[in-house]
């Protein structure tokens, strides 16, 4: 991946400019009572390369910026911009917005947050607007410039003990890949790939954690005329180091969705060597590909966390193994992170294995700096295709 000597230069301005003044200007607006700005300057460096010779880079500067007001008798607003453009890309100059093709990492301008919260309580409330919602049927994945963000009616009950309880209606959603429009607030027809416009998406969501030894989880969401979800996801503490953990969700149709059918299943252990975290299972789809995927609205599993999805690990008929292993290095903070899969296609056409090994390294510099690097490597046969994805984030937040 090459970057220009000019894309160098402005990269390190602007960070040398966020260093200097992003502290001294916030902190004392911060402090006077009249609300809180925070944010973050990030560059995104991505790089891909496919045995077919099909390979592409782009490099982007974002820019996200947040404000929250003080709490006004339970009451409270916020809203976040997020921005990014492009300093330089394989297809620079020769489309309208460079860094979409292959690495979906383009220009972006979209007001992600915009919501007015009220607290019932101090474990209760609710909220109308645009926000980040990062639990069981919705994720962030923040993986680019900016996170997933749905424009609902939603609202979140943890004052009964034991018990916490979430649900509402979304009308539209922001994606996750800075490529075409799938970055701005889509009806939830584009967000699912139909060709009509739908209703939105309602869902509710529940977590038991009164037998010391269990987390479980309910959940169901029904985007209109596409497909219902209900979802199980549970764990299970055998001892101080060892953990099982159950996933379990089924997919139909409604509506004036086409005939649609799919289950879900996965079962892991996680073990604890040390200061590294071992997870290893399986993970299976059966019927019809998933609906509710890491593409739309995300998915609350390890496999969800993929690179490159080269496996194809949530087509109908998939089967997966996977390991996992991640660890924090007390001496520099470092967090490593490895995930290797493999996965076995089996439909009526074709037979096919395929395989995916991701490696991450995150390291903090100071208290704002972090840099983090992605390495992803892929393999099909059939026919035999290799494929690498290369990744770094540099990102200062304030």
């Amino acid at each position: 991946m090459k970057i220009k000597q000019t894309t160098a230069l402005i990269l390190a301005t602007s960070m040398a400019a966020s260093f200097a003044s992003a502290e001294s200007v916030m902190q004392p607006f911060n402090e006077k009572g009249y609300g809180t700005f925070s944010g973050r300057l990030q560059s995104v460096s991505m790089y891909r390369d496919y045995d077919n010779g099909a390979n592409a880079y782009s490099t982007t500067l974002g820019f996200l910026l947040k404000y929250t007001s003080p709490d006004w008798s339970g009451w409270s607003l916020a809203a976040a911009y997020n921005g990014a453009g492009v300093l330089d890309s394989m297809d620079y100059g020769e489309v309208t917005n460079p860094g979409d093709y292959l690495v979906s990492n383009g220009r972006i301008n979209v007001l992600n947050e915009a919501y007015v919260n009220y607290n019932f309580s101090d474990a209760s409330s609710a909220t109308v607007g645009r926000r980040i919602n990062n639990a069981e049927v919705f994720r962030a994945d923040d993986i680019r410039q900016k996170s997933r963000s749905i424009a609902a009616l939603q609202a979140q009950f943890n004052d009964v003990k034991n018990w916490q309880f979430a649900g509402g209606h979304a009308i539209e959603q922001s994606g996750i890949l800075d490529t075409g429009e799938r970055w701005e607030f889509r009806d939830y027809g584009k967000v699912f790939g139909k060709s009509y416009d739908t209703d939105g998406v309602t869902w509710g969501e529940t977590t038991y954690t009164g037998i010391e030894e269990l987390n479980i989880a309910f959940f169901d969401a029904v985007a209109w005329d596409v497909a219902n979800l209900f979802g199980i996801r549970a764990g299970y503490t055998l001892s101080e180091k060892t953990e099982i953990l159950g996933y379990y969700r089924n997919e139909f149709d409604i509506g004036r969705a086409a005939t649609y059918h799919a289950n879900a299943v996965g079962l892991s252990l996680v073990q604890k060597v040390g200061t590294v975290r071992l997870e290893g299972g399986y993970f299976g789809v059966y019927g019809d590909g998933l609906q509710f995927n890491p593409f739309t609205t995300g998915f609350n599993h390890a496999l969800g966390t993929s690179l490159m999805f080269y496996t194809d690990t949530f087509a109908g008929g998939a089967n997966s193994l996977y390991l996992k292993a991640t660890t924090k290095l007390d001496s520099s903070n470092t967090i490593l992170y490895t995930l290797l899969q493999y996965t076995k296609q089996n439909d009526q056409v074709v037979l096919k294995h395929a395989g995916e090994l991701d490696l991450i390294a995150k390291q903090p510099i100071g208290e704002n700096l972090t840099v983090c690097g992605k390495v992803g490597l892929g393999y099909q046969d059939g026919p035999d295709t290799f494929a690498s994805d290369l990744r770094l984030f540099l990102t200062y937040a304030f």
